[in-house]
């Protein structure tokens, strides 16, 4: 199996999409945790086996965060990537700078965002990556990766309590790895070749499917590019507006 970014323009980039050979990847993660680094990573290493060739098509996350005025300029970003959504996703990548792994306000508002619109199905889909565990400072991480792992106080568990998850359900897999020389150092091919098969396991343990969910399947529905995108500004804003009266039901 050759695994390799397609090169795609507006023509045939939803041919790809609805391609079962695709895997639809998409980053997600505040700005300076290295997701768009991760993807050009991706997007630039082969992973050679014997068999037909398959295409990851890379999808990096615009800003996602709150209803502020500047996340209200970008929403045209915002409908475009849920556009690119709308065929499917293989799997979310959640990615952390392993030096910060808080779970911010930022990276909370933006991940109820996500559970809001495409609902808590999407969170079996999740595959945990943190960036920046490169080579040469990689002995010095050991205290740091053994605290994400830890099972009761660890990154998987504060998610867990965070968004009242399932801890039988939610056992995402966890990938520590760097974006550094990935096609001249044989520790990031290494690393970039188990994020792959993550994504692989990823839709292999949810009965070989892509995520899809209602509200998805709505945005296709709709016949016109215009009627898309209102239906999509449309449902942002709704959940923007719940997720605010929700904190201040809370205060």
């Amino acid at each position: 199996m050759t695994i390799s970014n397609a090169v795609l323009n507006e023509a045939n980039r939803d041919a790809h999409l609805q391609d079962p050979r695709t895997h639809v990847i998409s980053a997600i993660g505040a700005v300076g945790t290295g997701k768009s680094s991760l993807l050009n990573a991706l997007a630039g290493e082969r992973i050679f086996r014997t068999g037909e060739a398959y295409y990851c098509h890379m999808i990096d996350t615009p800003g996602l965060s709150d209803s502020s005025a500047r996340d209200r300029q970008n929403v045209q970003e915002m409908v475009k990537y849920f556009k690119s959504l709308a065929f499917g996703v293989s799997a979310f990548l959640l990615v952390f700078d392993i030096k910060d792994i808080r779970l911010d306000a930022y990276t909370q508002d933006m991940l109820n965002l996500f559970q809001q619109l495409l609902g808590k199905d999407f969170w079996n889909f999740v595959v945990v990556v943190f960036t920046h565990v490169d080579e040469e400072v990689r002995d010095e991480m050991d205290d740091a990766i053994e605290a994400v792992l830890d099972p009761t106080d660890g990154f998987v568990a504060e998610v867990t309590r965070i968004f009242k998850l399932s801890p039988k359900t939610f056992v995402p897999n966890i990938i520590f790895t760097s974006t550094q020389n990935v096609r001249m150092s044989s520790y990031g091919q290494r690393q970039i070749r188990e994020l792959y098969n993550s994504v692989v396991r990823c839709e292999a343990r949810n009965d070989h499917r892509r995520f899809n969910c209602t509200w998805l399947r709505q945005i296709l529905a709709h016949q016109s590019e215009d009627e898309k995108d209102q239906f999509i500004v449309g449902s942002i804003m709704g959940a923007w507006s719940s997720m605010a009266s929700s904190v201040c039901r809370l205060q």
